[in-house]
C-alpha cells in the first residue's frame, strides 16, 4: 500500500489511548471513522467501514472484543497492548483478518486528547506484511519511531517500560514517606521532589546512565549510604526497597573507587 492516509480507521474502546490516538490520527491527515465504546451505537457501522481497527480496551478484555466482531477478510485488526502477543487476536485472524500490534512507549493519563503525546516516542509494532508498513508509516506520521517486537519477550519488554513508568509512582510514594518520617510536610513532598525527579528524566533522555547518575552511590560515599540505611531501618520496606535501588545504581557501571565499591557491596549485602 502506498499512502496507510487511504485507510478508514475504526477505534473500539473509549479510553484515555483511544481519544489522543484519534486526535493524533485526523492531525496527521488520517481518515478516522470514528471512537466506539464496546456497547456504542455507533460501532457496527463504524466497524463495516474500517479498513483498519485498532482496539483499544484493557489487556483483559482484547480477546473477548476481538471475538464478538464480525471481522472480514483482509481486515487488519491491531491492539496497543505492550504485554499481549498477536495470539489475543486469533479469533479476527479466523475470520480472515490479519492480526497486528501498535504499543505507544507512552502514559495516557488525560480522559481529554493529548495528541503531542505521540511526538518524539518510540512505537513497539508487531505484524505480517503489508500491515507492518502500515503501522510503521502510522507511527512515524504521528511523530514517531519504530521498534519490531517479532520475536522479543513481550513479558519483559512491557516490564522494562512499567518500570520506568508505573515504578516511578512508586518511588515518588517511596519518597514522600521518607519525606514524612523526617518531619516534614506530607503536601510540600510533591512539589518540592518532583523537580528532582524531571531533572532524572532529562538526564537519562540526553546521557548514558553512567553519566545521568549523582548521588552517593555514585560518588562511593559509604558513609551517606550507611547512614540512609541507619535512618530507614524503623521501616524495613523503605530499608529494602533502598538496598535494592542502591544496587541496582552500582550495577550502572559509573567508575567508584575499588575500595569504596567492596564497602558498598558489603553494606548493601549485609543482613538489615
Amino acid at each position: 500500500m502506498s499512502d496507510a492516509r487511504g485507510l478508514g480507521i475504526g477505534l473500539v474502546g473509549d479510553g484515555r489511548l483511544a481519544g489522543s490516538l484519534a486526535a493524533a490520527l485526523q492531525r496527521a491527515g488520517y481518515g478516522v471513522l470514528g471512537v466506539a465504546g464496546r456497547e456504542s451505537p455507533s460501532l457496527a457501522s463504524m466497524f463495516s467501514e474500517a479498513d483498519i481497527v485498532f482496539l483499544t480496551v484493557q489487556d483483559s478484555h482484547v480477546g473477548e472484543v476481538a471475538a464478538s466482531l464480525p471481522w472480514r477478510p483482509g481486515q487488519f485488526a491491531v491492539h496497543c497492548s505492550g504485554a499481549l502477543s498477536l495470539g489475543a487476536l486469533d479469533a479476527a485472524v479466523r475470520a480472515g483478518a490479519v492480526a497486528g500490534c501498535l504499543h505507544p512507549l507512552q502514559s495516557f493519563p488525560s480522559r481529554s486528547p493529548e495528541p503531542d503525546r505521540f511526538q518524539g516516542i518510540t512505537c513497539g509494532v508487531e505484524a505480517p506484511e503489508p500491515l507492518a508498513s502500515v503501522l510503521e508509516q502510522i507511527a512515524r506520521d504521528l511523530g514517531s519511531s519504530t521498534l519490531r517486537l517479532e520475536g522479543v519477550d513481550r513479558r519483559l519488554y512491557h516490564a522494562a517500560a512499567v518500570f520506568v513508568s508505573n515504578d516511578v509512582i512508586a518511588l515518588m510514594s517511596a519518597a514522600r514517606r521518607a519525606w514524612t518520617l523526617a518531619g516534614l510536610p506530607e503536601g510540600l513532598a510533591r512539589p518540592a521532589l518532583a523537580p528532582l525527579l524531571v531533572a532524572a528524566a532529562a538526564n537519562v533522555q540526553s546521557l548514558e546512565l553512567g553519566d545521568a547518575l549523582t548521588g552517593p552511590v555514585a560518588r562511593g560515599d559509604v558513609a551517606t549510604v550507611e547512614a540512609h540505611l541507619a535512618a530507614l531501618a524503623a521501616e524495613p520496606s523503605l530499608e529494602a526497597l533502598y538496598r535494592s535501588l542502591a544496587a541496582e545504581l552500582l550495577r550502572v557501571g559509573k567508575p567508584v573507587d575499588p575500595a569504596a565499591r567492596k564497602a558498598l557491596d558489603d553494606l548493601l549485602e549485609a543482613s538489615p
